[in-house]
C-alpha cells in the first residue's frame, strides 16, 4: 500500500498538558542504514494512541511511524514505498495494559515497484504510545467492499475480521441488510456488535453482486437458440397450416366440380339457361382468377370460366370471348334469359337474369355476380348472345 507524505497521521496526539509532558520524554530516533544511501537522522514523535481492541496494534504502529518517517526524511519517495510489504519487529508493547508505555521498534520498509523483494531501508523508534480502552465493542471487517458471483450463497459472517468485549464475553452482531444474490447490484450491509450492557459500535459493507461474463454470454446464446428454434416452428406451423388450408379448398373445388358435372351433364348440344346460369353462380365467390385458365377450380379468365360452365354440358366454346359471341346469335335485352352470354369486346360472363352476370374478374376480385350496368374496364359493351343448343 503506497503512502503520501502529506497524508495526516490519524490517530498520532501531541500532549497538551504540562502534567503529561512531565510524565513522558519525547523519544528519540537512531538510525540503522541498510542501504548506503540512507542517513542518520533525529526526530521528535509525538503520543501515537492505539486501541487494546485492536488486534493489529503493530500493523497501526508501523503505519504511524512510516509516515512519521516520510515527513522526516526528504531523500524517501513515499509513491516508491509498500506500507503493507513493510516489516516492524516491536518490544515492550502490551495491548492488555491501559496507559502510557514506551516501546522500541525496528521498521524495514518495502518498495512499492514489485520487483526487489529485499527490504532497503530500516530505522529504529523509541515511542511513547498511548494503549486506551474503548467502552465499545469492537467489530472490524476484511475489507469495507467485497464482489461476488451471482448465484452463490451469500455468508455475512465470512466478512466479520475481528470482534472484541472487554468484559471477555464476545459480544452478539447483528447483520441489516438484504443481498439478492439472484439480481445483479450493489447492496449496503451493516454489522452491529452489541455487549452484554447494551453498548454498540457498527461497520458497513457493500456487496457487488455480479454475474460472470461468461455465464451472460452462454445465457444470451441459449436465449438466441431458443428463439431460432421457436421462430422455426412457428414458421413450419404455418406453413402447415397454409398447406392443410390448400388442400382444403382444393378438395372442396373438386367436390363442387364434380356435383356440377353430375348435376347438369346433359346430352351433347342441350342443356336449359338456368341449369347453365346456376353452374356459374355457384362458383361466385369460391373459384379462382387466372389468365389463360379454364378451370375455376385452379384458376380462369373470362373466356376460360364460360369454357368451362358449357363444357359440363357437353357444349365446347372456343377459349376466346369474340369467338363466344360468334358461335351464337345476338339477342336483345328483353328476349335475354339465363344462360345467355354477356360480351365486351375484351370481356365475356354467362347471363344470370335480372340485369345481372357472372363472370371472372380479375385475380383480386375472383369470380363474381354483379349488374352487368356495373361492370368497368370491359371495354366496348357488344350485347346478350345465345348459344345453340341452350334453351
Amino acid at each position: 500500500m503506497p503512502i503520501q507524505k502529506n497524508k495526516l497521521r490519524n490517530r498520532r496526539v501531541f500532549f497538551v498538558t504540562a502534567a503529561i509532558a512531565g510524565m513522558v520524554a519525547l523519544s528519540g530516533v537512531e538510525t540503522t542504514p541498510v542501504s548506503a544511501s540512507s542517513a542518520n537522522q533525529t526526530s521528535r514523535l509525538g503520543l501515537i494512541q492505539i486501541s487494546a481492541q485492536d488486534a493489529s496494534a503493530a500493523d497501526s504502529l508501523k503505519k504511524e511511524l512510516i509516515a512519521n518517517r516520510v515527513e522526516l526524511d526528504p531523500s524517501l519517495d513515499a509513491a516508491s514505498l509498500n506500507v503493507d510489504a513493510s516489516r516492524i519487529d516491536v518490544t515492550g508493547l502490551n495491548r492488555t495494559k491501559a496507559g502510557l508505555q514506551t516501546v522500541s521498534a525496528q521498521v524495514y520498509l518495502g518498495k512499492n515497484d514489485n520487483v526487489t523483494p529485499a527490504l532497503s531501508y530500516s530505522f529504529s523508534e523509541k515511542a511513547t504510545i498511548l494503549v486506551r480502552q474503548e467502552n465499545a465493542p469492537q467489530i472490524q471487517l476484511k475489507a469495507d467492499s467485497v464482489t461476488v458471483n451471482n448465484g452463490d450463497a451469500w455468508n455475512p459472517f465470512y466478512y466479520i475480521s475481528y470482534i472484541n468485549d472487554d468484559s471477555k464475553a464476545l459480544p452478539a452482531v447483528r447483520v441489516a441488510g438484504n443481498v439478492d444474490m439472484t439480481v445483479d447490484g450493489d447492496y449496503p450491509v451493516r454489522y452491529t456488535a452489541v455487549d452484554l450492557q447494551g453498548n454498540t459500535s457498527e461497520a458497513s459493507l457493500t456487496v457487488s453482486v455480479r454475474t460472470p461474463q461468461e455465464v451472460i454470454e452462454a445465457r444470451e446464446e441459449a436465449e438466441r437458440l431458443a428463439r431460432e428454434e421457436a421462430e422455426r416452428i412457428a414458421a413450419e406451423e404455418e406453413a402447415a397450416r397454409l398447406e392443410q388450408e390448400r388442400i382444403e379448398r382444393v378438395q372442396e373445388q373438386a367436390r363442387i366440380q364434380a356435383a356440377y358435372a353430375a348435376a347438369y351433364s346433359n346430352a351433347a348440344g342441350s342443356a336449359t339457361g338456368s341449369a347453365i346460369a346456376n353452374a356459374a353462380r355457384a362458383w361466385a365467390g369460391v373459384g379462382y382468377y387466372s389468365w389463360g385458365g379454364a378451370n375455376p377450380a385452379t384458376g380462369a379468365d373470362c373466356s376460360g370460366f364460360t369454357q368451362y360452365i358449357f363444357s359440363l354440358y357437353g357444349i365446347s366454346l372456343a377459349h376466346n370471348n369474340l369467338a363466344q359471341a360468334a358461335a351464337g346469335y345476338q339477342v336483345s335485352a328483353g328476349e335475354a334469359m339465363p344462360g345467355d352470354i354477356v360480351v365486351w369486346d375484351n370481356h365475356v360472363g354467362i347471363y344470370t337474369g335480372g340485369g345481372y352476370y357472372v363472370s371472372a374478374m380479375s385475380e383480386s376480385l375472383g369470380i363474381l355476380e354483379i349488374p352487368i350496368s356495373a361492370s368497368r374496364g370491359s371495354g366496348e359493351y357488344w350485347g346478350i348472345y345465345r348459344i345453340p343448343g341452350v334453351n
